[in-house]
């Protein structure tokens, strides 16, 4: 059976050639060092299992998200500026790791739409959401 842990291990493996620090479920309270940017994978919503006939056969559907944290540029007249070049150079970067398919575990990442494109998190970063449809392949 695909757990979410195995689903979440799957799409950092997914991003991780984008940025370097992946973080499952939710973002780090606390760092060593200052991040300049790192990416959230999670699975927030509920799973639907469909049956797809009388012998139980059934598959999985699942929204997942990504999201991207960009640090903002910091200045005297502006401490909370957007950095849109690298968010989007981020966000390209991650549209083009779709379809994401893995025979292995059984499951297939597609349809990704930007719900969020970019909103201050009130602590120093920019965010984008990145929702994607999750479905395993019977």
């Amino acid at each position: 059976m695909i757990t979410p842990e195995d689903i979440r291990k799957r799409m950092g493996v997914q991003v991780k050639g984008i940025c370097k620090d992946i973080y499952p479920q939710y973002r780090p309270n606390a760092v060593t060092e200052k991040l300049t940017e790192f990416i959230v994978v999670s699975l927030p919503y509920s799973e639907v299992r469909r049956t797809l006939s009388e012998d139980d056969d059934w598959w999985l559907d699942m929204t997942v998200v990504y999201e991207i944290y960009v640090a903002d540029r910091k200045s005297a007249s502006n401490p909370k500026l957007l950095n849109d070049v690298r968010m989007k150079e981020l966000r390209e970067a991650l549209y083009a790791t779709f379809p994401m398919v893995d025979e292995t575990l059984g499951i297939k990442i597609t349809r990704p739409r930007c719900v969020i494109p970019a909103s201050s998190d009130g602590n120093g970063y920019h965010y984008t959401r990145i929702q994607a449809k999750m479905t395993t392949m019977v």
